[in-house]
């Protein structure tokens, strides 16, 4: 299933609301709150897990078709957005997010979400996502 529109060109206002959109599903999802709360990824998991919402955004916002995966290493693109005018996106799938998403959880928190959170959180973005 496709979860991102045709591959043109977002605002930088457009990505920042999203980006902030994604920030208030991550402050709700409860499983992801307990992994933080209770330092599932060591000290640092409040920044893990804001990381993990920014790695979202830039993975729907990649530049010019491309996206980045969920890699520790990587930098995250998220405050060159609040700059740029423009944000591209290319084509995206549910199944590739999802299991990059898990991947992330599983090598950043030492967690398997096995309640279908990540498929349930994932949805806003999916929906979201400016067409």
């Amino acid at each position: 299933m496709a979860a991102s529109n045709s591959g043109g060109p977002i605002s930088g206002e457009a990505a920042q609301a999203f980006g902030e959109g994604i920030g208030l599903v991550w402050g709700r999802w409860t499983a992801l709150q307990m992994a933080v709360e209770n330092q599932w990824g060591g000290r640092d998991s409040r920044a893990k897990a804001d990381q993990f919402g920014e790695s979202i955004l830039s993975w729907f916002c990649g530049s010019k078709g491309t996206h980045s995966s969920f890699s520790t290493h990587s930098p995250i693109i998220y405050s060159s957005l609040r700059r740029d005018p423009v944000c591209f996106s290319g084509p995206h799938y549910y199944e590739d997010l999802v299991d990059m998403m898990y991947d992330y959880l599983s090598e950043n928190f030492n967690a398997d979400f096995e309640d279908n959170s990540v498929e349930e959180v994932i949805i806003f973005p999916v929906h979201s996502f400016p067409a």
